[in-house]
């Protein structure tokens, strides 16, 4: 699959631009606060719907403007897509796919991306949050039944946490408190699942590309962690075991008014040779590790939908040492990059040039 080009419109900071990308490596080049990530990030909306930048669309429309748009053109198996977001300042965004209005679970996986930005770097000492996202990220790419179970999971979180702090005002509380935790629970019975397959399924993919970082010195680990025992015996066991652990710290959820158990509180850690590699690990190695699980991401991504997903580096080239900036040059070979930097390296001779200079091509 390859992105062919890329249309914005009152974007961020640009008033109108076209990009039509090489199929090998592109190159968006230029300094800070210029625009280059913007365009990562337009590219990144049509995979996953989501920004990696901020949680809402207003901050889309270019200073002065109500709308804003962004249009793209993919080839994938052959055919043609073209995807199509519009942003609002007074409603909601809208969606197309080839012309035909579509819903986010519909056009989320249709174009596999990877994504690989300056927070990513984090990964390994960086909050539970963090490494949470980059789960549901990459299994709502692979898992069409993902993005509609988290958005479910977040608005039912929501609504626990207001009833918390309403309890000791309202004579329904319990009851009302009692269905919450139903439906908490097996969600989060629902979402731990597939994020504990996922670990599972990426983990012989980073693995190898851990080795083949160190010479074969260091083996990678993963580990999912949350409150119930995984493995569960059964979808139900652990739906039980997330209802049970609701019930036993409930006085101190109403107290505090916030919800203390579920999948939000979850996380995943990371192993490097049998030891935490959050504590353990040098700085060399956090970063191998993440790099690890990138392009464990990447090679998943493509067993799961036949193709090579379109990767996208914003400003970490620069963040990484000769020799990991190499292997990763050596490993990308032959697909589709979109990564964007201050300076031309040479790292890549034959890629196609981008100059951005205050949200324009030159």
């Amino acid at each position: 699959m390859i992105v062919k080009s890329l249309q914005v419109q009152n974007f961020r900071n640009f008033e109108f631009q076209e990009f039509t990308f090489s199929p090998g490596v592109n190159i968006l080049l230029g300094d800070n606060a210029q625009g280059k990530t913007n365009i990562i990030e337009a590219l990144w909306l049509f995979a996953a719907c989501k920004s990696f930048r901020v949680t809402d669309d207003k901050p889309f429309l270019r200073i002065g403007q109500s709308r804003a748009a962004i249009y793209g053109e993919y080839e994938r198996n052959g055919r043609i897509y073209r995807p199509v977001m519009k942003f609002y300042e007074e409603k909601s965004r809208e969606i197309f796919l080839n012309n035909v209005a579509v819903r986010p679970r519909e056009i989320v996986g249709q174009f596999p991306t990877v994504l690989f930005y300056p927070d990513h770097l984090s990964l390994i000492k960086g909050s539970p949050e963090l490494r949470r996202k980059f789960l549901d990220l990459a299994l709502c790419q692979t898992d069409p039944s993902m993005l509609p179970m988290l958005n479910e999971y977040n608005k039912v979180h929501q609504q626990r946490n207001s009833l918390l702090k309403q309890y000791r005002e309202r004579i329904d509380a319990k009851d009302a408190l009692d269905i919450w935790d139903e439906r908490i629970a097996s969600l989060s019975a629902r979402i731990a699942q597939k994020r504990y397959e996922f670990i599972a399924k990426i983990t012989p993919y980073a693995q190898k590309v851990m080795s083949e970082i160190s010479g074969g010195r260091e083996k990678l680990d993963l580990s999912y962690k949350t409150v119930c025992n995984m493995p569960a015996r059964s979808g139900e066991d652990l739906e039980d075991q997330f209802f049970y652990a609701l019930k036993q710290n409930r006085e101190r959820d109403i107290y505090s008014g916030h919800t203390s158990t579920g999948v939000h509180r979850d996380d995943f850690e990371i192993y490097v040779n049998g030891e935490n590699a959050k504590i353990y690990a040098s700085q060399g190695q956090q970063r191998s590790c993440v790099m690890a699980l990138k392009m464990g991401e990447a090679d998943l991504l493509r067993e799961a939908t036949g193709e090579y997903p379109v990767m996208l580096f914003d400003d970490v080239f620069s963040e990484l040492d000769p020799y990991r900036r190499n292997y990763i040059i050596e490993r990308i070979h032959g697909r589709q990059v979109i990564l964007s930097c201050c300076e031309d390296t040479g790292d890549f001779a034959d890629a196609k040039i981008f100059r951005i200079q205050g949200g324009e091509v030159k």
